[in-house]
């Protein structure tokens, strides 16, 4: 018998501002599966590997996207993170050759130049926050990449991208109460999402009439892209589709990159091994040193410790059976994944960052989710490992990051991502 906490407007604000808290408390409370009812929809909360599994091993037709009331207006209608089924198919096929293989490999050198243009502009030995430098990589990684942008127009949409990330409120994204034009904040990022949507209309276009000769960003790719059936995607389709990978590949990327210099900062003996690996593979190209195994491990052990996406949920189109608890169609199933990276049994010292565990042994794909899993794990996962190792080896190499506070930085809600309260305040003095 499946039990859980009632009353969902107060579920629903735990979940919003501290879900590292809530779901532990919850699984002390009602064991590893527990239901818990929110504005949204009542959902299934997963805590254990094997709870994981079964989730994720399921047939695709099984799931759906889950609160596409509230993600329809933000996200827009077409955003893979608000479709299902052969919609959802169809976009994922689209989407995923620009995030993989040697296309994403081609952009190695536009992120090394990247960040290395934004660590030049710091001010040595003036206070800053380790987000706010890894915010600007991650915002001109994507407008070069993404939106193929430089110069004024890159300023113009720079404008527009940051207005739409200021206006995106978690409020959003679990209920359409907030989703009103009186509200300021709602009206401002309306508007934003309309420019945006009149500049990938017009680039579309321009990408179009140059044909398969000009450029190369993803906006020129998914522009040119055609479905089995020879169409190519609408405007609105576009815009939907660049909008999420710039909400999600943003927010991602750059509070990663905060959290591994939090770590790197507390943790002398990581960044020693760390600088050693860089220092022995100086003249790396970005493709090398994002394969650099402690490199990787020291990323790895970072969203371990502050998984950025803490309960990845989905809704079932389909009955679902999940550690022998029958549950029908139109429920969600949530992965508590910070439970399960936080377990002692899969990760002894849990609390301790020790990027040498990944390099000792590698997780299974039900233990270690930090882009979540199955048919619905993030599509730019291997996008974003890329960037924050290429981002991270330039920065553990140019600067010192002393911490302005000793003590422990905390995690607040930003939208369905996690990221440091303080965004981890800094004094960076070059090495």
């Amino acid at each position: 018998m499946l039990r859980g906490p009632r009353f969902a407007p107060l579920q629903t604000y735990r979940l919003m501002t501290d879900p590292y808290g809530y779901y532990p408390a919850m699984r002390e409370a009602y064991g590893p599966e527990f239901v818990v009812p929110a504005l949204n929809g009542t959902v299934l909360v997963v805590t254990t590997p094997e709870g994981v599994k079964d989730v994720f091993t399921a047939p695709p037709e099984t799931f759906g996207a889950f609160g596409t009331e509230p993600i329809g207006p933000v996200l827009g209608t077409f955003s893979i993170l608000a479709a299902s089924g052969e919609p959802h198919k169809k976009g994922r096929k689209l989407l995923t050759p620009p995030f993989h293989g040697a296309r994403m490999r081609a952009y190695g050198a536009t992120m090394r130049e990247v960040a290395r243009g934004q660590l030049a502009r710091l001010s040595p030995g003036v206070p800053t926050t380790a987000h706010q430098l890894t915010q600007r990589i991650s915002l001109e990684v994507i407008l070069r990449t993404i939106f193929g942008a430089d110069g004024a127009m890159a300023d113009r949409i720079r404008g527009q991208l940051e207005a739409i990330l200021e206006g995106f409120s978690p409020m959003y994204l679990f209920t359409t109460a907030m989703q009103q034009r009186i509200f300021p904040t709602w009206r401002r990022f309306l508007e934003a999402r309309s420019e945006l949507a009149e500049y990938v209309r017009s680039g579309a276009a321009e990408r179009r009439a140059e044909g398969a000769n000009g450029r190369e960003d993803i906006l020129a790719m998914l522009a040119l892209a055609e479905h089995d059936d020879g169409s190519r995607l609408s405007d609105a389709e576009l815009t939907d589709h660049l909008l999420t990978l710039l909400v999600a590949g943003h927010e991602t990327t750059a509070i990663a990159l905060a959290w591994a210099i939090y770590w790197l900062a507390r943790t002398p003996e990581a960044l020693a091994s760390l600088r050693a690996e860089l220092e022995a593979n100086a003249d790396a190209e970005p493709e090398a040193t994002a394969k650099l195994p402690y490199l990787a491990a020291v990323c790895d052990e970072s969203l371990r410790l502050n998984t950025i996406v803490p309960d990845p949920v989905r809704m079932l189109a389909q009955p679902l059976t999940v550690r022998g608890h029958a549950l029908p169609a139109k429920m969600g199933v949530c992965i508590a994944s910070d439970v399960i990276h936080q377990d002692p049994a899969i990760y002894p010292e849990p609390a301790r960052f020790r990027p040498e565990r990944f390099l000792e042994k590698k997780p299974s794909p039900f233990e270690f989710l930090p882009f979540g899993g199955g048919h619905r794990r993030c599509i730019g996962a291997a996008f974003s490992d890329y960037e924050a190792r290429i981002a991270l080896a330039e920065m553990v190499r140019a600067f010192d990051f002393r911490l302005v506070h000793d003590g422990p930085e905390r995690a607040v809600r930003r939208n369905v991502t996690m990221g440091p309260a303080r965004g981890v305040p800094v004094v960076p003095t070059p090495r």
